[in-house]
This record gives C-alpha cells, sequence and structure tokens, in this order.
C-alpha cells in the first residue's frame, strides 16, 4: 500500500508510471490520458495493490488535479468569450443532452433495468470528460478555436446540469431539493464571479503599487480559486463549479493572462494525479471497500450494450451538432469537430454510477460501474482515431438533410441599445448581483461550521459586515441607474 511507502517515492512512482504508459499508448494513436488512467489501474486494487482510492495522498492530489483543471477553464474563457459564444453553447448544450440521455435511457428501459438505473445510464451519455477533451485541446494546440471554444462552453454548461440531474436522480424522494440546488448553484456562480473579480481588482492594484510581482499575484489567485472551491462545497455544491468561476472572474482582470501562464505546468501536473486517481476507482466498491470483479458473461454483455451506446452517442453527438448547430451559427465544417469532442466520457461518469448506487437495488448497484467503466473504455479509444478522420465524419454527416440556414453570429453585447434600455440592463444585473450575494451570506451563516476561533463580533454582525462590503458597490450602481432613468423621464 502506498501509505507504507515514503510519499515522495510514492508521488516519483506514480509519475514514471504514468508517464511511461502514457507514451505507449500515445505510440498505439490513443490519447495519453488513457494511459494515466491505466496506470491508476495497474498500481491500483485491481493489480499491484500500490495505491488505494481512499489514500490521503491519492484523494488529495485527484481532487487538486480537477480543481486546478477547472480553474485554469476558467481563466481560459473570458467574460466576453463566454458572451459571444452563451447562447450557441446553451441551445446545443440542451439538445444535445436530450438526444444522448434520451438513447441512453430508452436502450436501458428496453433491456429491462429500472427507471433510476436507466436515468442514470441516460445521464452518462452526455457526461462528457471536460479533463480529457481540454487536455487534448490544449495538447494539441487548439483550445483558441471557436468550435472547440463552444465545445468546451457545451462540456461545462453540461457539467453544471449534470450536477443538478443527479441531485434529482438521488433525491426522487425529496420533492423541491433539485430545483433549490438549481437556484443555490445559480445565485452562487453570480456572487463568486462579481465578489472575486472586485476583490482581485484591488488586490492586484495593491500588489503591484508595492512592488509585488506576478508570481504573488498567481499565489493569490490560487489561493482565492481554492477558498471559492471550498465554498461552493460547503453549500452543497461542486467544488469543480467554485474552482470554475473563481478562474472565470479573475480572466477578466489585467492580471489574467499572466496567471494563466504561470499555472501552466501546476496543471500538467495535477491533471497526471486526477487521471491515476481515477484508474484505481475502476472495479472498487467504495461501500464495501474492496474490489468487486464481474463475471466474464456479465463482463462481455456489458461490453456489447456499451459498444452499441458508444455508436448511438456519437449519432446523437453529430445529429444535435450538425443539424441544429446552423441554429446558433456553427457551420457543417466545425460541427464534425464539436460533434466527435463530445464523445469521451469519463471522470463525471463515475460521479453519476457512485452517487446512484446507493438509490439502487443491489444487483443494479454492482452492474452500473461496470457500464460506467465500459462506456469510458470505449468512448476514450474510439476519440483520437475519430478526431483523426474527422473528414470522414464530415462526410457522413454532410448526408443529413439541411434543416435550418447557418445564421449568423451577432455580438452579444450591443454597441448601440437605447439609453433607458441600458440603464434599465444596468439596474436589473446590478440589483441581481446583490440578490445573489445576499443569498450567499445567509447560507454560508446557516452553514458554515465554528471554528472556535474567538471573533469580536457576533456571527451576525460580522454576516452583515460581509455582505455590506462587498455589495455596496452594486447597490451604488444600481441607484445611479435608477436616478439616471426618473431623470431621463423628468
Amino acid at each position: 500500500m502506498a501509505a507504507e511507502v515514503l510519499p515522495l517515492t510514492t508521488v516519483g512512482i506514480i509519475i514514471i508510471s504514468a508517464i511511461a504508459l502514457s507514451v505507449l499508448v500515445k505510440k498505439l494513436g490513443q490519447n495519453p490520458v488513457l494511459g494515466f488512467i491505466l496506470a491508476g489501474f495497474l498500481l491500483g486494487p485491481f493489480s499491484l495493490g500500490f495505491l488505494h482510492p481512499k489514500d490521503a495522498l491519492v484523494i488529495g492530489f485527484s481532487e487538486m488535479g480537477l480543481f486546478i483543471l477547472l480553474f485554469y477553464l476558467g481563466l481560459e474563457l473570458s467574460i466576453k468569450d463566454f458572451l459571444a459564444a452563451g447562447s450557441a453553447a446553451f441551445g446545443l448544450a440542451i439538445i444535445d443532452m436530450i438526444g444522448s440521455a434520451g438513447i441512453g435511457f430508452i436502450i436501458a428501459q428496453a433491456l429491462g433495468f429500472s427507471l433510476i438505473f436507466s436515468l442514470a445510464v441516460g445521464f452518462m451519455l452526455f457526461s462528457t470528460s471536460t479533463a480529457v477533451v481540454a487536455k487534448f485541446a490544449i495538447d494539441n494546440n487548439i483550445l483558441k478555436l471557436p468550435k472547440v471554444q463552444l465545445a468546451v462552453s457545451i462540456l461545462i454548461l453540461q457539467d453544471f446540469l449534470g450536477i443538478l440531474l443527479i441531485v434529482f436522480l438521488t433525491s426522487l424522494s425529496q420533492a423541491g431539493s433539485a430545483p433549490s440546488l438549481a437556484f443555490r448553484a445559480a445565485v452562487f456562480a453570480v456572487a463568486a464571479f462579481y465578489v472575486v473579480y472586485q476583490l482581485s481588482q484591488y488586490i492586484e492594484e495593491w500588489l503591484a503599487k508595492h512592488g509585488y510581482s506576478h508570481t504573488e499575484i498567481t499565489l493569490y489567485a490560487v489561493g482565492i480559486g481554492l477558498v471559492v472551491a471550498t465554498l461552493a462545497s460547503v453549500l452543497g455544491l461542486s467544488t469543480a463549479l467554485g474552482a470554475y468561476f473563481a478562474g472565470f472572474a479573475l480572466a477578466a482582470t489585467r492580471a489574467g493572462d499572466k496567471i494563466k501562464k504561470d499555472i501552466n505546468f501546476l496543471r500538467d501536473f495535477f491533471l497526471v494525479f486526477f487521471f491515476v486517481a481515477f484508474g484505481t476507482t475502476i472495479f472498487f466498491d467504495a461501500h464495501a471497500n474492496q474490489l468487486m470483479l464481474p463475471s466474464m458473461e456479465t463482463l462481455l454483455f456489458f461490453s456489447g450494450i456499451a459498444l452499441v451506446l458508444t455508436i448511438l452517442g456519437l449519432i446523437a453527438h453529430s445529429i444535435a451538432c450538425t443539424v441544429f448547430g446552423p441554429l446558433f451559427g456553427l457551420s457543417r465544417e466545425d460541427s464534425s469537430t464539436t460533434a466527435i469532442l463530445l464523445l469521451p466520457l469519463g471522470e463525471f461518469v463515475v460521479i453519476i454510477a457512485s452517487a446512484t448506487a446507493v438509490v439502487l437495488g443491489p444487483k443494479e448497484a454492482t452492474l452500473l460501474p461496470i457500464i460506467a467503466f465500459l462506456l469510458i473504455l470505449f468512448t476514450l479509444i474510439s476519440f483520437q482515431p475519430l478526431y483523426a478522420r474527422i473528414a470522414l465524419h464530415q462526410k457522413l454527416v454532410s448526408m443529413l438533410p439541411v434543416l435550418f440556414k447557418q445564421k449568423q453570429q451577432k455580438s452579444a453585447i450591443k454597441p448601440h441599445t437605447p439609453y433607458t434600455i441600458e440603464q434599465l440592463k444596468l439596474l436589473a444585473l446590478n440589483a441581481f448581483v446583490v440578490l445573489s450575494i445576499a443569498w450567499v451570506a445567509v447560507l454560508l451563516f446557516e452553514e458554515l461550521p465554528r471554528f472556535n476561533v474567538p471573533i469580536i463580533y457576533s456571527r451576525e454582525l460580522t454576516t452583515l459586515i460581509a455582505f455590506s462590503l462587498f455589495a455596496f458597490y452594486p447597490v451604488y450602481k444600481a441607484v445611479k441607474a435608477f436616478k439616471r432613468i426618473v431623470a431621463y423621464y423628468h
């Protein structure tokens, strides 16, 4: 076990094994990420038993890897880029989710599985691995391409909506919990973006004024990102959501590009551990805390199902992007790239399987992780060869009927809107920011544990002071916009 070896030795063995296997699978024409996962699979309980999914080192490094990745993606996609691609990302994300989830649900129902099991399989089919796609895009230097950024935007939205669907799946007996979490996630995202952006401007200015370099700014950025991710976890949300919106807010600051360059190595380093940790969980039952190997007959049966679902999933992605893409400004040529980038499944599939297994019967609870692993395996193996043959995919999807003409992209921010409409937008936006900050303050007051640290003021007064500090500026802007509207009509 890793616990019996010096931590530094463990880290060294993990890195060497992961790099060696990634080089091997790359020579075979596969994505290097598959080598990282295979390293975890071999080092984990299935083979050598050197690593255990519940080792503190494995858990800590994998969580840091996911945080750094989502934080980097937030830095990579600025607010202007997100607004410009927002309608396309949201529209295609919804259409793709409905098509993919529908196929998975129908297949599972036809095979006689329960409602919850079928819903879980359906949700898995749109749970594309943001980590795999982002790593592939970064390694191939295509992350800046609009069609790739659109795919990444779709993945972020699907991850966001997937969190809500998992809550729905595991809380069917608790009416109202999913809408509550949806509202909580929305206000947290708005409040986190605004607070981090405003605070970072002051911190950045202060550090520059006192002669500090961009290194200190980057360390601050990582620190504030970890704080926001932790607060998201405290509120019952995904830490990935907090990490992403912290990076998203920092991208809008002057130091955004410098921060992004500084964390490049951190991103690559921790991603190795994230995928290795993921590999250790394959065939591992967390509840029983032991390895659960399926029979050969069961493995072959589910391999067939996974293969069929992989093919149908690609068809669903292709139809969504090719047929409906023109509605959102996506050309037929670019639709192939976007569709293929939506294929590889990953870490979110395991999250769905783990979260859903606790509400399934004993038999289905052991079968769901098997199909989750096989879906990841088939989609990862087929992803890179498909991308290398993108011309063939374009030729096949060109046979699909043209139902919609390509819509010209328009800027999401209109420079020539009427004065009063602009002020109303300003008023509404700042009012919503104030409400979001107020709601998050209330949630944190109720959920944060008491750390037994002596403070001068009561928790109520401390919460009020914190709210007033961050809400003052949007309140001021909202009042000012309201006065301008009143003055205009008088």
